[in-house]
């Protein structure tokens, strides 16, 4: 058996494998069984013919290729592990050269998760750590707050009756105490993910990288679901919601390109650095986050079509990208020279 590697663009490999006589005999009763499946021959029932009479009915070309075929699925599993390698998805396979009873070569293009040395993330999130935004929430919002809930009530007047009438409120001070723990609660969660967002994408443009096409178009179509998700949410089609902006579907998947490789280049740069920093889940934590997921569906039969492995999955990737931005977020400020 013969390997030869080749890099292309967008993070795809090339790999010329040829199989020799030697490496194809042990399939050889197993490709004339398969290939006999079909086969009727008289005086035996359709499957059941002995090998060698299949072989007098089965061209040499049609025996060897399927032998390389059985061959194939043995061995690129090997070659993937032997050569620490990270396929995305399944590769084109084209036959490129075939002699009966001698050799055959595959061509075999593969997608792999891109492999770079990752850099200088630490040193990044540090850099931005100056300009994180501390969250406030002025007198303004409290009382625009307010106003909005002057309006589902009878009694608009702004005193302790009106907080009463709102909840467990003593008077209207704590009233307005719990709307601005609120607001800053949620600006704080705000400045979290614009920050994060910063860090990840700065730590992108200093460590380039390209990512597999096939993953970019996985991405666009997750997005493109994700939309029909909201658009389902205000009760309105995807066929209307297309009219309305006058796109097609491929109008939409081609304009999410751009967004969809950004989104990719994160979650590998989030994949490369748990890695990096040895970050792990445990299953006690996973099936913790699991719970926490089910419990967000109410309705008994939605969470029966849920795919608990899949969920599992999922909830350990929440988990783990979790505790990667904690340990980001954890790099101490760098200290400015004075001049």
């Amino acid at each position: 058996m013969e390997i030869k590697i080749n890099s292309l663009p967008k993070s795809q490999l090339e790999i010329l494998l040829t199989l020799n006589q030697t490496d194809l005999a042990s399939f050889k009763n197993q490709a004339l069984q398969e290939l006999g499946a079909n086969l009727t021959l008289k005086g035996y029932r359709q499957g059941k013919a002995p090998l060698d009479l299949i072989a007098q009915q089965v061209s040499a070309t049609e025996l060897t290729e399927k032998m390389a075929l059985l061959a194939l699925d043995k061995f690129y599993p090997q070659l993937i592990k032997e050569h620490h390698l990270e396929p995305v998805g399944q590769p084109l396979v084209t036959l490129t050269k075939l002699i009966p009873e001698s050799l055959v070569e595959f061509k075999l293009t593969l997608s792999i998760l891109p492999k770079w040395p990752l850099k200088n993330y630490q040193i990044i999130a540090q850099n931005k750590q100056k300009e994180r935004k501390k969250a406030t929430v002025t007198e303004a919002e409290i009382q625009e707050s307010l106003t909005w809930l002057q309006k589902t009530k009878k009694s608009p007047t702004l005193d302790d009756q009106f907080a009463q009438s709102l909840g467990n409120f003593k008077n209207l001070e704590e009233l307005k105490q719990n709307i601005k723990e609120g607001l800053l609660l949620e600006k704080q969660d705000k400045e979290n993910e614009r920050w994060r967002l910063a860090v990840l994408e700065e730590i992108i443009n200093q460590n380039p990288f390209e990512v597999p096409e096939i993953l970019i178009e996985s991405e666009k179509e997750k997005m493109l679901d994700e939309l029909k998700i909201r658009l389902s949410e205000i009760q309105l089609s995807f066929e209307d919601y297309l009219k309305q902006i006058k796109k097609t579907e491929a109008d939409l998947l081609q304009e999410f390109t751009p967004l969809a490789e950004k989104r990719v280049k994160m979650a590998l740069v989030l994949k490369e650095i748990a890695q990096k920093e040895n970050i792990t889940v445990s299953q006690e934590e996973i099936e913790a986050k699991v719970n926490e997921i089910l419990s967000q569906f109410p309705d008994p039969e939605l969470k029966n079509q849920i795919n608990l492995e899949e969920l599992k999955t999922f909830a350990e990737g929440l988990i783990k990208n979790e505790k990667v931005f904690e340990l980001l977020e954890k790099q101490p400020k760098k200290e400015q020279k004075s001049k």
